[in-house]
């Protein structure tokens, strides 16, 4: 019974999503987002649960990169995440919203200015390269009286071609030195360890990421680390649609997590101190949660394809426009749709290479709007203010109403930063 009450209130909420959308539609410009509160809510306690429900001691870090979106972050820190940051602008949000520099964890090749103050007042750092401890280690000289504590970030074998360029290489010189060079200050400490590695999402490269980190332990502690960081890079929930088109079993976070935490937790189970874990979610968490509409403005046939130009662009869509085609709804609102076997969905932009989705087969008319679903991850902060400014964004507020969380960028938005010249 418990169960059917669940998937009642699912199909309701996704209704309600579903009508949130068109009654958007019928008042506010076109192209915009809609951010899923319920549903993201609903995914991050399942992703947390189920890792803490394995081991205690569990921390999910949400990875700002992928959807900075302040309401969206807001809603992570009052879920008790941490914020996890690479540059200056992320870190300056995670302060504005109320963070603790303690549950900030800043990680990245190129740390800005404010890491010294980050690093100063008790936050988690994850040391990319031997130039970077030298960096932190000249503060620590400067400070004496304040106890630094850092992480290693560890370079991940993935195989094949592909080679990593973060983190220290395990068994090499360079990691050996920036060991040696923190230890020459009595006031710098390494506590913990760090990895990511975003191109291979099966739990088999997750198993060999979590013996990567513990062959760390071995070679370079003397103690249990204060936090053992295992990045990101896993499959997140989507519809059958897009899971199909992986061509492989997607994991679930119980099999993301026993495969990670179960061999840590017998690797620890003589200690009495247990390392805290954490992971450091995007994607995973916000990507099924974000959709993006758009009108359709004129469709044509050229050269024997039909193409559809809309209000929108690939790029307002993020990277996995490029490698999958997106889950998609038609909210029709012409009168007479014609029937394809196969049209081109484009972009506004002038650019031959704005396909939105490849060969629909659809009915489709001018004035027709498309709903794209799993558009959460790298869009909204990678697109570019190219040719328009870039769009609003809208949830779910309360009693089901709907609120804007991002307005529409306007003309002086976008050039208020620049110089105008007023004469020669």
């Amino acid at each position: 019974m418990c169960i059917e009450h669940q998937s009642i209130e699912k199909t309701r909420r996704v209704n309600m999503d579903n009508d949130m959308i068109v009654d958007l539609i019928e008042s506010c410009k076109t192209p915009f987002y809609y951010f899923d509160v319920e549903g993201f809510i609903e995914n991050y306690h399942d992703l947390n649960h189920t890792f803490q429900s394995i081991y205690k001691n569990y921390q999910l870090s949400y990875s700002y990169k992928t959807n900075y979106t302040p309401y969206i972050c807001e809603i992570v820190k009052q879920l008790g995440g941490y914020a996890e940051v690479v540059s200056d602008m992320e870190y300056l949000l995670a302060k504005k919203i109320g963070y603790e520099n303690c549950h900030i964890v800043y990680n990245g090749p190129a740390k800005g200015e404010l890491l010294e103050e980050h690093i100063l007042n008790g936050g988690i750092v994850n040391v990319d390269n031997y130039d970077e401890m030298i960096r932190i280690c000249k503060l620590a000289q400067k400070y004496p009286q304040i106890k630094i504590k850092l992480g290693l970030r560890i370079n991940m074998d993935v195989g094949g071609d592909f080679i990593s360029r973060f983190g220290f290489e395990l068994g090499k010189t360079e990691i050996s030195d920036a060991i040696r060079l923190a230890d020459n200050n009595e006031n710098v400490s390494i506590v913990g360890l760090h990895c990511h590695i975003s191109r291979a999402r099966g739990v088999g490269a997750w198993s060999a990421r979590t013996k990567t980190m513990l062959e760390a332990v071995k070679l370079y502690f003397d103690k249990v680390p204060e936090y053992i960081s295992l990045g990101s890079g896993m499959f997140g929930k989507m519809s059958e649609e897009l899971c199909s088109q992986f061509g492989a079993e997607v994991p679930s976070y119980r099999d993301y997590a026993e495969a990670v935490l179960q061999p840590i937790a017998e690797y620890f189970s003589e200690t009495e101190i247990k390392p805290m874990i954490l992971t450091e979610p995007g994607t995973t968490l916000v990507s099924r949660y974000v959709y993006f509409v758009t009108k359709v403005l004129n469709i044509k046939t050229i050269r024997g394809r039909n193409m559809a130009t809309t209000d929108g662009s690939f790029e307002n869509l993020g990277e996995i426009c490029g490698l999958k085609k997106l889950p998609l709804k038609i909210v029709r609102r012409s009168a007479n749709p014609k029937d394809y076997q196969g049209v081109d969905i484009m972009g506004y932009t002038c650019l031959e290479q704005d396909v939105m989705y490849k060969d629909l087969k659809c009915k489709l008319a001018s004035g027709d709007y498309l709903v794209f679903e799993n558009v959460g991850g790298y869009s909204i902060v990678s697109k570019p203010q190219f040719i328009k400014p870039n769009c609003a964004m809208y949830a779910t507020g309360f009693e089901g109403v709907p609120i804007q969380i991002m307005r529409e960028e306007t003309f002086e938005d976008v050039f208020s930063k620049f110089v105008f010249q007023q004469k020669l």
